[in-house]
């Protein structure tokens, strides 16, 4: 066996170097050979290879996006306040004034704001979560191997494992586990906790730290919602993020057959004319909440209302 692989790797190596002689479509001929030859021998060596066990990088002051999608990042990335938009197409042919207004900090502020939003919504919707210092998050090595060296600040993505579940993440936040474990207080603070002990996927809804709510209630905003999307919708949304229904003894008495408000002991009105308003009241940490919803036969966000 050695000798014929002694003989196999000769003849390669005799045959690169006359078809390397052959000019650029030698040249070209003898990179693809040889590439193809480490894809076949790296190949199965990486399989064999355990997945990288991975930490967030000490310096993260926020806690780290995972994604089932990377459409979400890009979503998140791409969200644009109205008022910001409004003003740079407003002074799109005044150079000055456009340089003014985005190191303004309230253009700014508006649009970290939004950011913030969007990353809520895509949390509160199951489509992103968040993990943070100690999280145990795992890569596959190959993947790994292309992404170890991206730049905290730059946004290479790459698939890892938490949970026994994939997903995407920013490959610039993470390092290879060091074994230095990050006090608790200094893990970056996470703005969905985790009630269970395991804090695992088959734990209930989560909900908004009660810590944080104490310190800073812009930590803890409502989830944005569209007009006229359902309400069905709406309420999964509200329970993920920790929201109770209200059950009043004054409330309306919901009408059978009525699809708005069967099964939804948050109703406090439903009206049958006009837009067919209904109210639902919902209430979170001393926090209360009230749903406005518009549509006959079913009900369809409209606002948040008084």
């Amino acid at each position: 066996m050695k000798n014929y692989l002694a003989n196999k790797w000769k003849s390669l190596t005799a045959w690169s170097s006359t078809t390397w002689a052959q000019g650029r479509i030698g040249k070209a001929k003898v990179i693809l050979a040889w590439y193809g030859l480490a894809v076949v021998v790296m190949t199965p060596v990486a399989l064999l290879m355990p997945d990288v066990e991975l930490e967030l990088r000490p310096a993260m002051k926020e806690p780290a996006l995972l994604c089932h999608q990377q459409q979400s990042f890009d979503e998140i990335i791409g969200a644009t306040d109205v008022t910001n938009q409004a003003l740079l197409e407003k002074f799109r042919h005044q150079p000055e004034v456009l340089v003014r207004i985005v190191t303004d900090d309230g253009y700014l502020q508006r649009s970290s704001w939004v950011f913030y939003q969007e990353r809520m919504r895509k949390i509160a919707r199951g489509q992103c979560r968040e993990v943070t210092h100690g999280d145990p998050v795992k890569a596959d090595w190959m993947e790994w191997q292309s992404s170890k060296d991206a730049d905290h600040l730059k946004p290479k993505r790459m698939l890892v494992t938490y949970q026994g579940k994939t997903y995407w993440a920013y490959a610039g936040q993470w390092q290879k586990v060091t074994g230095n474990t990050v006090a608790a207080e200094d893990r970056a603070p996470l703005m969905i906790s985790r009630k269970s002990p395991d804090g695992n996927d088959r734990s209930p809804p989560p909900v908004v730290d009660e810590t944080q709510a104490q310190t800073s209630i812009k930590r803890r905003p409502v989830p944005p919602f569209a007009r006229n999307e359902s309400y069905a919708q709406v309420r999964v949304v509200l329970m993920r993020d920790g929201w109770q229904p209200v059950i009043s003894k004054d409330a309306d008495q919901c009408m059978e057959g009525d699809t708005r408000c069967e099964g939804r002991p948050e109703m406090q009105t439903c009206s049958g004319s006009g837009l067919a308003m209904c109210r639902f009241r919902w209430q979170r940490d001393g926090q209360q909440l009230t749903i406005c919803t518009a549509g006959e036969e079913q009900a369809m966000f409209h606002s948040i209302c008084e």
